[in-house]
């Protein structure tokens, strides 16, 4: 449904800049046009991208501003500098209130994990709440398994149950390898 940009604060971009724009990022009162005019590129994006209706620009885990992808959707931008790849720009317009799409997806939370790209659910009233794998019942954000740093904490865990400790799975691990090429 939607592919997610997350900004931080305003920064200033240099000369090398393939957009020409003299900053990027979020400070406080923008409006949607100076957010897309800012932020819509330079992203790595994949294929998925390209079947994404909506952007949305979230700052601080908190969608801010929500765009319909219109025309080409995406396009790429030549890199001004030799030997740097061509990145990609969406292209669209902002929604605002009334817009289903917006009233949808608007101050929602969304995944506040270190990638800067992440793509929304279609439908958020359709996922439940999600809690951690690990057992502590802690809630985590859609397309999270673990909260953070629980994944390495549920393993830690699992291993000393089951070898004792961390050197045992290891040289249990490494025996059976053999094993099996064996």
């Amino acid at each position: 449904m939607a592919i997610n940009f997350k900004l931080g604060p305003r920064r200033e971009v240099g000369a090398e800049d393939d957009m020409r724009r003299g900053w990027v990022g979020f400070k406080d009162g923008m409006s949607a046009e100076a957010a897309y005019r800012q932020n819509r590129g330079l992203w790595h994006l994949g294929p998925r991208a390209y079947d994404e209706n909506y952007a949305t620009f979230s700052v601080d885990g908190v969608v801010r501003f929500v765009y319909e992808l219109t025309g080409a959707k995406i396009e790429e931008i030549p890199a001004l500098t030799s030997g740097r790849k061509p990145r990609k720009a969406f292209v669209g317009r902002p929604l605002s209130p009334g817009h289903t799409a917006y009233d949808r997806l608007i101050g929602r939370q969304v995944n506040t994990n270190r990638n800067p790209v992440s793509y929304l659910p279609d439908d958020p009233d359709d996922e439940p709440a999600r809690r951690c794998a690990c057992g502590c019942d802690a809630e985590v954000p859609p397309g999270r398994n673990f909260a953070a740093g629980h994944d390495q904490r549920a393993v830690r865990e699992r291993i000393a149950k089951r070898w004792g400790s961390t050197l045992a799975f290891v040289r249990w691990f490494d025996a059976d390898e053999e094993a099996r090429a064996a």
